[in-house]
């Protein structure tokens, strides 16, 4: 089976993009984790008490539900709150770093893009 010209270009294009994303990304990523690894303490702490909050407001919704929930039941509503308390602490505390690193990475592909659509759009000057 031939893959036809035009689908390994297509492939290639593909690959350069997913390449250039990747170290558009390493590239803040690097300079980003060397800025914050003195802040993440401050972080950390604020996810903990996120979940402590997060699992008494699964636990209380658990045990006051009209119907009677089982110990099991109460303890897993605590857990998914707890859990879901500590990741949207995360999430919300890395948020400048992960728009960093999104930027990073959309710079190189735009690049990646701009050089293809040249490729295939030759400008003639006159």
């Amino acid at each position: 089976m031939r893959i036809p010209a035009s689908w390994k270009s297509d492939l290639a294009y593909a690959k350069n993009l997913v390449d250039a994303g990747i170290q558009g990304a390493a590239s803040v990523r690097r300079v980003a984790v060397h800025q914050t690894l003195a802040s993440s303490g401050r972080g950390t702490r604020t996810a903990w008490v996120s979940a402590a909050i997060g699992a008494a407001i699964g636990i209380g919704s658990a045990w006051l539900a009209p119907e009677r929930k089982s110990r099991y039941g109460v303890l897993m509503g605590g857990v998914v709150g707890g859990s879901l308390g500590y990741g949207g602490a995360v999430a919300w505390g890395s948020r400048d770093r992960t728009a960093a690193i999104a930027s990073g990475a959309m710079r190189k592909v735009n690049a990646v893009r701009d050089a293809r659509w040249l490729e295939k759009n030759p400008i003639a000057y006159a």
